[in-house]
């Protein structure tokens, strides 16, 4: 029992016993799929440094997405945030998804005072007439320790056309509030390809102080 308790006091001992009660409630032929996901960004003007990295795999079973794993720092690893998530289709229409994680993060480098959060992670994706889809997430960060302070940030809202089978073309916005105290607005325009190797998307995005170019690839595997 003290065991039990002393698990349940931390955020990573929490999500774990949730992990073993989802995978208890879940069906064993719910089919599995591996989610692998690689972005990047590059600031455009010179000297062109590489503005973040992430690398991240989740699987899905079901309506549940658990674990969900991955890594994200500022290009040079001054500041890296390891993080651990989990969460669920909440909701799935026609015409819209309503997908819910909790991701618990762990900074480390030189830059990054050992900053521990919890995000609040919606993913909600619309799809309408003429080839038009539409996808939001915006999440508080909410601090597990007083290095960490309260932020709020748009990840992405977007909306895109479906010129051709398999070529996407969109409009977004992303911003937010969180190390700097003033609200940083970073709109952008993109690009994607679908292929058998998965999703390509290229951003131009214009950021405080100029603009960078972003490469993201996902990719969705069903596990056999």
């Amino acid at each position: 029992m003290k065991s039990w308790v002393r698990h349940c006091s931390s955020p990573l001992g929490v999500l774990l016993l949730c992990a073993s009660t989802l995978f208890a409630e879940t069906p064993h032929s719910s089919p599995v799929k591996n989610i692998y996901v690689v972005r990047f960004g590059e600031q455009l003007q010179s000297p062109h440094i590489v503005t973040y990295r992430v690398v991240e795999w989740a699987q899905k079973r079901g309506r549940w997405i658990l674990p969900d794993l991955g890594y994200k720092d500022n290009g040079y690893a001054q500041d890296q945030i390891w993080f651990v998530a989990g969460g669920a289709q909440i909701l799935h229409r026609d015409r819209f998804d309503w997908t819910q994680e909790f991701y618990f993060t762990q900074e480390a480098g030189p830059e990054s005072h050992n900053k521990r959060s919890l995000w609040i992670w919606p993913v909600l994706d619309g799809r309408y007439p003429h080839h038009l889809s539409s996808q939001a997430v915006m999440f508080p960060t909410i601090p597990l320790d007083s290095a960490q302070r309260w932020g709020l940030d748009v990840d992405r809202a977007r909306v895109e056309w479906n010129a051709k089978p398999r070529w996407l073309t969109g409009v977004g916005y992303s911003g937010g509030i969180c190390k700097q105290r003033t609200w940083q607005n970073r709109p952008f325009v993109s690009l994607k390809r679908k292929t058998q190797m998965g999703d390509f998307d290229l951003w131009a995005q214009r950021v405080p102080g100029g603009a960078q170019l972003q490469v993201r690839w996902l990719l969705v595997r069903d596990e056999h």
